[in-house]
């Protein structure tokens, strides 16, 4: 029986240095145990000793030595992820933790460009004078992803070409659920004919995504792609 060629990791064993993030990048922090996802911004890193992050819009979030995470950022175009735990929490000047600098890291390339194969229900709604109308929410099915835009097909138009909407969409990364609200921007809308039923297959760029909804779309992508060439399956 042949299988299907198992994409590697693009690069293994890198230093954090070497993947160079810039300073100021958010970094999503994901417990060991099942829990609240955490989003930090990146105040800087020493080689060998600590990597330094601040907690967004989560002050009521308390710390202590020892919390393991994973931790994923974007560089780029790429997906960097490692392991990593809570050294210290600082609470002068400011509120930040000094996090265990990690001996590698995994750098996952995420073509930007490259749309995969899915079946994932999606909520949509129309963004009209810069407010959701509840009355054009409706289902959809979206058939494929990347990180620029998506297909969805419904079963009437849910917006016309150059028109804005909001795509909600719950997926899984790493095992753990992920709510993600997608604006986007319809590029182009096809009707066919499938016997009695009509099918609107529209094209849907995304817009504007906060880099929180960036980082879980590319984790979310790459798994997809990882699927698609038989990464997953059993040998």
């Amino acid at each position: 029986m042949m299988h299907r060629p198992v994409p590697q990791k693009d690069e293994v064993g890198r230093t954090l240095a070497e993947a160079a993030p810039a300073i100021g990048e958010r970094i999503q922090l994901q417990p060991r145990t099942p829990g609240q996802r955490l989003t930090a911004q990146l105040l800087g890193y020493k080689e060998s000793q600590s990597v330094l992050v601040s907690l967004l819009r989560q002050p009521g979030t308390s710390g202590h030595e020892g919390m393991r995470f994973m931790a994923r950022l974007m560089i780029g175009n790429s997906l960097c992820s490692f392991e990593t735990r809570v050294l210290q929490v600082q609470i002068r000047p400011f509120a930040y933790w000094h996090l265990e600098y990690p001996e590698h890291v995994e750098i996952q390339r995420v073509r930007a460009h490259t749309r995969v194969p899915v079946v994932l229900s999606v909520r949509v709604e129309r963004d009209e004078l810069g407010g959701l109308l509840a009355a054009e929410s409706q289902t959809a099915i979206c058939r494929d992803i990347s990180l620029q835009g998506a297909q969805l097909e419904s079963a009437r138009p849910v917006a016309g070409s150059g028109e804005r909407l909001f795509v909600t969409a719950r997926v899984s990364v790493a095992g753990m659920d992920h709510l993600l609200l997608l604006p986007a921007v319809v590029r182009n809308l096809h009707q066919s004919e499938t016997g009695l039923l009509s099918t609107f297959t529209h094209g849907v760029e995304f817009v504007d995504l906060e880099e929180e909804t960036r980082l879980v779309l590319a984790g979310f992508v790459y798994e997809q792609q990882l699927n698609s060439l038989g990464a997953f399956e059993e040998t």
